[in-house]
């Protein structure tokens, strides 16, 4: 079964086919880029005319409400939504770095961790008072 994504302010789904859509500020302008829903796949889709330097933070935001999805966990996450196995949601944390590849999902058994620069990640509490999705 596929995941579904969402963002945490709008509540609206993210990856209606197979890859999961953001907007991402590019400092000029705004850019669409698609990325796989699947995790631990770093793959991505982007217009190329789009440069991207490596190291470079980028701002993720939602395509539909245009929300910022930085995470308030880490200056250097996005945060989303996806569905747990209970029904409810759990944040899905992955790293808004270019070239950096660390992706976590958050849920109350524990943190699921992904890709080679995760543990750069490893002084983050998932489980802390800082998040809380909206409408919860």
């Amino acid at each position: 079964m596929a995941r579904s994504y969402f963002c945490p302010h709008c509540r609206k789904l993210l990856n209606p086919g197979t890859k999961v859509i953001f907007l991402v500020d590019t400092g000029q302008d705004y850019e669409l880029m698609l990325l796989s829903a699947k995790l631990g796949d770093y793959s991505a889709v982007f217009a190329r005319s789009m440069v991207f330097e490596e190291g470079r933070i980028y701002t993720f935001r939602c395509p539909l409400c245009r929300a910022d999805l930085t995470s308030s966990l880490d200056e250097k996450l996005v945060d989303i939504l996806t569905d747990a196995d209970n029904g409810g949601m759990v944040r899905v944390s992955f790293s808004r770095v270019f070239g950096e590849k660390a992706t976590f999902v958050t849920a109350p058994d524990g943190v699921a961790r992904f890709g080679s620069d995760a543990d750069q990640y490893e002084g983050i509490n998932f489980f802390g008072e800082a998040w809380e999705p909206e409408g919860e």
